[in-house]
């Protein structure tokens, strides 16, 4: 399996903004809901594809908790302006030889580990991640997974697709733009598995800080640009 684009990740203080937009520019409805342990709760925009893909839009569940986090904390400064595009994550076989190479490329510990998730309806998703921390530090750079049942996450595909109610169905994240690297420059040239995706870089300076700045999304009615005000 090669490296792909799993799902981009979208944040607000509560989902209804994120809900409007979504539905009232582009078409895309939300379903699930789950409650995450860091204090977010996660709604999910399903894409027509085995490949699974989806945007994940985090919203606040538990203020005082995420506010204990380092996480929280970057969380509620990126969103206090509104909704916004916040992180990436690629799907990888091997999580473990690219775990490997992120400590080698920055010397920092990737913090591999496995969990798993619990969607509002009860259906268990276990997974394996690695270089959150660094990948949220940045806003450019993925993080990366791994899941445990590819077969039961495509099976779930179709009722996420029926409870979203979508307008315009999206079928495929196709590209990402990018935000000037900053700090992170010395990486993103280096930095596992992004020589083999479709993303490009804005130039230094031209957009609104590091992150993703537009997801180039394929939907049965065309192609579009997601952004955000």
């Amino acid at each position: 399996m090669k490296p792909r684009i799993d799902h981009v990740l979208l944040g607000a203080r509560t989902v209804e903004p994120v809900r409007e937009l979504l539905w009232d520019r582009y078409g895309f409805g939300l379903t699930d809901g789950s409650p995450n342990p860091d204090g977010t709760a996660s709604w999910v925009v399903p894409f027509d594809t085995p490949e699974v893909q989806y945007l994940e839009v985090l919203v606040v569940h538990d203020e005082k908790a995420l506010a204990d986090k380092d996480f929280g904390k970057l969380f509620l400064e990126r969103t206090a302006q509104g909704p916004a595009l916040l992180n990436w994550a690629v799907l990888v076989e091997d999580i473990e030889a690219v775990a490997a190479g992120v400590r080698s490329l920055t010397g920092a510990d990737p913090d591999l580990y496995a969990g798993e998730s619990v969607r509002a309806d009860g259906q268990v998703v276990p997974w394996a991640e690695a270089a959150f921390a660094l990948s949220w530090e940045s806003g450019v750079l993925p993080f990366f997974l791994r899941y445990g049942n590819a077969e039961a996450r495509a099976a779930r595909v179709p009722a996420d697709l029926a409870a979203a109610g979508h307008r315009v169905c999206p079928t495929a994240i196709t590209g990402l733009l990018l935000g000037a690297a900053s700090a992170h420059d010395h990486l993103t040239d280096r930095w596992p598995t992004l020589d083999a995706l479709p993303v490009r870089h804005s130039p230094a300076g031209s957009g609104p800080g590091e992150g993703p700045l537009a997801v180039q999304i394929s939907t049965v009615d065309g192609p579009v640009t997601l952004e955000l005000p």
